[in-house]
């Protein structure tokens, strides 16, 4: 992995200290929220389906982070050097 990957992974944590804001910890309790009704009222099949769209959803999200963060390191580097 790159040295960029590793600090994504996890490997590397320059961000333990990070605190959670309000505003995020309030969207993650509506999506806990929204996921647990869904849940709870879907059957078989269909609960089946929601939950490998959460899956692929939560994996894409997370690519797109990814990227959005190398995208941002990268910029900052160049800035750094002008």
């Amino acid at each position: 992995m790159t040295p960029l990957q590793n600090l994504w992974h996890g490997n590397i944590r320059p961000n333990e200290d990070k605190a959670i804001t309000d505003e995020e910890k309030e969207l993650f309790e509506l999506i806990a929220r929204h996921h647990e009704t869904l849940s709870s009222s879907l059957k078989n099949d269909d609960l089946v389906v929601f939950e490998k769209y959460v899956d692929c959803f939560t994996e894409y999200a997370s690519l797109i982070e990814c990227q959005a963060f190398e995208i941002g390191f990268k910029l900052a580097l160049k800035l750094m050097k002008e």
